[in-house]
C-alpha cells in the first residue's frame, strides 16, 4: 500500500502536488474537498499519508478533513500545507503531524514525509 490522498481545492497546486509524490512513486489519489478526501482515505487499498491544504474554501477545511481520517485511521500520518502561517497559531500538532508553509521546496516536503515514517516506495527510503 502506497497511496497517498492529496487534498488541495486549487485544480494547479493539487497537479504539481499529485506529480511530486507521483515522482516518490506513490500511488496518488487527488481530492478538491475534504468529502472527496475521507471517501478516497476510505476506499479498497487504504492510504498511507494525507497531504491537505488547510483552506479549502467553503465547507470543512483541512483540520476538519484531518480530524475525521483520523477518528476513522488513528495511526494516520497528515502533512497540513498552507499559505497562511498563522493556521498554525495555537494549534498542537500530534506526533503524526507536520506543517509545512507555502511554498516549499520538494525536498521540505521530503523530509516531512520521512520524520512520519513514510518512505518512498520507489526507493526504500525517502529520497533527498
Amino acid at each position: 500500500m502506497h497511496n497517498v490522498v492529496v487534498l488541495e481545492d486549487d485544480d494547479l497546486v493539487r497537479d504539481v502536488l499529485t506529480d511530486i509524490m507521483e515522482a516518490e512513486g506513490f500511488v496518488v489519489r487527488p481530492a478538491a474537498t475534504a468529502d472527496d478526501a475521507i471517501a478516497q482515505i476510505d476506499s479498497a487499498g487504504g492510504c498511507e499519508l494525507l497531504l491537505t491544504d488547510i483552506d479549502l474554501g467553503p465547507g470543512p477545511n483541512g483540520f476538519d478533513a484531518a480530524k475525521a481520517a483520523q477518528a476513522r485511521h488513528p495511526y494516520l500520518p497528515i502533512i497540513y500545507l498552507t499559505g497562511r502561517p498563522d493556521h498554525a497559531n495555537d494549534r498542537h500538532f500530534g506526533p503524526k503531524e507536520r506543517f509545512l508553509r507555502k511554498p516549499f521546496r520538494t525536498l521540505d516536503l521530503v523530509d516531512a514525509m520521512r520524520s512520519l515514517g513514510v518512505v518512498s516506495p520507489t526507493s526504500g527510503y525517502a529520497a533527498d
